[in-house]
């Protein structure tokens, strides 16, 4: 019996020990984040690009290339006929014939890596002119580096479209490795994003994994210029250093968010000198939002600091970002800190759930104002017209595409085809006569 004992502790202690080591739980993660991309909107989107990324091919007798042709140059046809800034719907019958290639070539697309493929951006070129890549891009470091630049604008600009968005976003993150890049403001840019969107997809230690590093990177490079940054959180007023300032407690702040979901102690612990960091930097800088009063409020309420937290609580029920029911809620929260109930405010009302809430929907906002095309445009990166251009034919086409899961768009396609069939044989008829 004491063996049996002794042996069943000893798995209970190695299980513990494992599920609580910050290595296991980033692995979990990374599982998670496998899973949450791997459905059929995100395939379809994978599959317009490899046909785009293909057509800039010039070795046509690659095998990747054979097994996709004839669907690619489908897809590639389609795109070209479509107007993104006419907003140009694309037809019943086209996407229908596209779906029906999709779904042909599905597990190709779902099994094939789209970097072994030229650039998107070569794509894009060749649609427009012919031109074509040659071979030896496979064995290209450069290409390797500019993929992976391509990689990260796409997350942060198909995260503001409101057609694509956050699962996409999180597909092209997925696909970016910035480590790899060199030093300068899109891999910070970048790693914050992907920390953003993996906080806001409960993927809390991959989050924190990106964060933590993009701090010491930030700590290293103080006097990058953060043109980017200021136009993505809207900060014109603020010079480069109060920019990088802002920036930095913004990565310190999200950290403390990952950490503050966590379960164990210590990552608490963490949060709460994250969140220190981060009001410390803000104040510095007078900086007055959401974010601020919401972690005011809920490090006064932690430290048993109730009276304190009320002047920033109600600061933050005045915010257009909360619904009426939450401010309801904020209002209940401040009778409880009255009354000197601070761990009721924590525990019914005022939780950590909400905190997540309040910094993912300021995110969002700070988003939809950015126009990145113009941003882009303004800092002289080439082909940004063609990619925009390009984002918008995906758009159309994924939005033709995802409504054959509905019966009555299936119908209309049949009659549509019935319609377009009746007018060929009219025609044919009048041939004969």
């Amino acid at each position: 019996m004491k063996n049996l004992i002794l042996i069943c502790l000893a798995l209970f202690l190695a299980r513990c020990s494992k599920e609580k080591t910050d290595q296991a739980l980033l692995e979990l993660d990374k599982k998670k984040l496998e899973e949450n991309i791997n459905y059929d909107k995100i395939t379809f989107y994978k599959f317009a690009k490899i046909a785009v990324r293909s057509s800039a091919l010039q070795d046509t007798t690659l095998p990747e290339y054979q097994k996709f042709s004839k669907q690619a140059q489908s897809v590639v046809k389609t795109l070209n006929a479509v107007n993104a800034h006419q907003n140009e719907s694309i037809s019943v019958i086209d996407a229908l014939r596209i779906y029906q290639e999709y779904r042909s070539v599905k597990q190709f697309v779902k099994e094939t890596d789209e970097d072994v493929f030229p650039l998107l951006t070569s794509g894009f070129i060749a649609m427009k002119t012919g031109s074509k890549t040659p071979l030896p891009f496979f064995k290209n470091a450069e290409k390797a580096n500019y993929q992976n630049i391509e990689h990260a604008v796409l997350s942060m600009v198909v995260l503001a479209t409101r057609d694509l968005g956050q699962p996409f976003a999180l597909y092209e993150c997925a696909k970016t490795q910035p480590e790899l890049l060199d030093d300068c403001e899109i891999k910070t840019l970048l790693e914050f994003v992907r920390g953003f969107l993996f906080f806001s997809n409960s993927l809390f230690y991959l989050s924190e994994d990106g964060l933590s590093r993009n701090i010491k990177w930030l700590d290293k490079n103080e006097k990058i210029p953060l043109p980017y940054t200021k136009a993505f959180f809207g900060w014109s007023r603020l010079n480069d250093e109060q920019s990088h300032l802002a920036f930095h407690s913004m990565n310190y702040l999200f950290r403390g968010f990952d950490r503050m979901r966590m379960e164990r102690k210590i990552d608490e612990e963490r949060s709460l000198e994250d969140f220190e960091v981060f009001l410390t930097d803000m104040n510095k800088l007078g900086i007055q939002n959401e974010l601020v009063w919401g972690v005011t409020a809920y490090l006064y309420l932690k430290k048993e600091q109730p009276e304190k937290s009320i002047p920033a609580l109600e600061k933050l029920s005045t915010s257009p970002l909360i619904s009426n029911t939450e401010r309801e809620a904020l209002q209940q929260t401040i009778a409880y800190v009255k009354d000197r109930k601070s761990d009721k405010a924590l525990n019914s009302v005022y939780d950590k759930a909400f905190m997540g809430k309040i910094a993912t929907r300021y995110m969002f906002a700070v988003l939809a104002k950015v126009d990145w095309e113009k941003v882009m445009k303004q800092q002289g990166v080439p082909y940004t017209g063609e990619v925009f251009a390009g984002i918008g034919k995906f758009k159309a086409l994924s939005n033709a595409v995802s409504q054959y899961t509905q019966a009555s768009t299936l119908e209309k396609g049949k009659k549509e085809i019935g319609k377009k069939c009746s007018e060929l044989l009219e025609k044919a008829k009048g041939f004969i006569n």
